[in-house]
């Protein structure tokens, strides 16, 4: 990731992914080609090359000891030549520019996730201020006090762009997403154009996501999905449900090149029922039955489904079970069948934790209040027993 990999948060840290406290630099006080080409960035390419693995990227680290793909492994199979040439030529001062950029603009979000929190959604602001969790002092944050200009700082750096990633925030809101994009055009560059979004919209001011896309020989929508219906409008508060189906309908009949698949984050709001929402997808004929990634949720804490109880994990196994049983009966990818597998090896690789749990309770408690919802009636019964 070190060599290939750009990527800033909403509050402009240039970090080594969007998982890890590791970081180079900040755009407030650094370009683009001072952090790459940065003595921050070169000691940390070293020591990878001498010490393996850091501390710091356990999130990749849990996901593969549970015999899971990590954004780590994935990276290293998409790269695998670049891989070996800078493990054999023991590469720091790479000469290699960034292909695979990852520039969250900034948190502008319309929806309040119940996994997420103002870092991510400017939405979350006023809820954050009462549960004094806060990543800022106002709603929206940036990257930068000139995102216009940190596009054309990393166009201007980036001379063969293999993989753009979009997400946010929202990123179908961030009018510097669409200034990218029609600088990746003037380029004649076609990356591979990839998403996360809650597809709740496709047109901002003067821009249509679909008049871009269509101009792309590749791109790839992963709809943030978590729940159906009522349940999924919980969840992702703000989601209307109807509406992520009418869009989704939309983006296949205007551009049918786009792939499309649903992205759950795993949590503990819908562990147990990952199998009734990939199955109403595929039923419908909306998706392939390989067009899910499942994204396993670590912070918060209190939502990770390793602090489950035990009997909720039981009955999360049984689920799993069953639908692992019934994706193997419609000859569904072997690759894809371990995916699930795994979250069965993740959910029991730690002993929960009490005192998340009860955080999860305290949580559910102080947001339902404040949004006048109700977490028992909506799911039937609580996962904490």
């Amino acid at each position: 990731m070190p060599w290939v990999h750009l990527h800033a948060d909403t509050t402009g840290k240039v970090k080594a992914c969007c998982s890890t406290s590791v970081t180079y630099g900040d755009l407030a006080h650094q370009s683009v080609s001072d952090i790459w080409e940065g003595e921050s960035i070169k000691a940390f390419r070293q020591q990878v090359l001498v010490q393996g693995v850091d501390r710091r990227c356990s999130s990749c680290l849990h996901r593969e000891q549970a015999g899971k793909e990590s954004m780590r492994t994935e990276t290293i199979a998409k790269y695998p030549e670049l891989s070996r040439q800078i493990v054999n030529e023991q590469t720091v001062t790479s000469q290699l520019k960034p292909v695979y950029l990852d520039i969250r603009f900034s948190n502008v979000c319309n929806l309040r996730c119940r996994t997420c929190w103002h870092g991510a959604s400017s939405s979350w602001f006023e809820e954050g201020k009462q549960l004094n969790n806060t990543a800022g002092n106002q709603a929206i944050i940036r990257a930068t006090t000139n995102n216009r200009q940190l596009v054309t700082d990393v166009m201007n750096y980036c001379e063969a762009i293999d993989e753009v990633y979009f997400a946010g925030g929202e990123p179908l809101m961030m009018e510097e997403h669409y200034q990218l994009l029609d600088s990746l055009l003037a380029t004649k560059q076609q990356p591979l154009i990839r998403y996360n979004t809650n597809l709740s919209l496709l047109q901002r001011k003067t821009y249509d996501a679909c008049d871009y896309w269509r101009q792309f020989d590749h791109v790839k929508v992963s709809v943030s999905i978590d729940e159906l219906a009522q349940r999924g409008e919980y969840v992702r508060k703000g989601l209307k449900w109807e509406l992520l189906l009418k869009n989704i309908e939309q983006v296949q009949v205007k551009c049918p090149h786009v792939a499309i698949e649903i992205a759950p984050t795993v949590s503990v709001f819908n562990v147990a029922r990952l199998g009734e929402v990939h199955r109403y997808f595929v039923d419908r004929q909306i998706i392939a039955v390989s067009n899910i990634y499942l994204n396993v949720l670590d912070r918060p804490s209190a939502y990770n489904i390793v602090h489950l109880d035990e009997g909720a994990k039981r009955e999360a196994k049984e689920h799993l079970t069953a639908h692992i049983a019934w994706l193997a009966s419609v000859g569904a990818d072997v690759t894809l069948i371990d995916e699930f597998k795994s979250l069965i090896e993740y959910m029991y690789a730690r002993v929960a934790n009490p005192k998340f749990q009860q955080h999860f309770a305290q949580m559910t408690q102080q947001l339902d209040g404040m949004r006048k919802e109700d977490y028992t009636a909506i799911f039937e019964k609580s996962f904490q027993k």
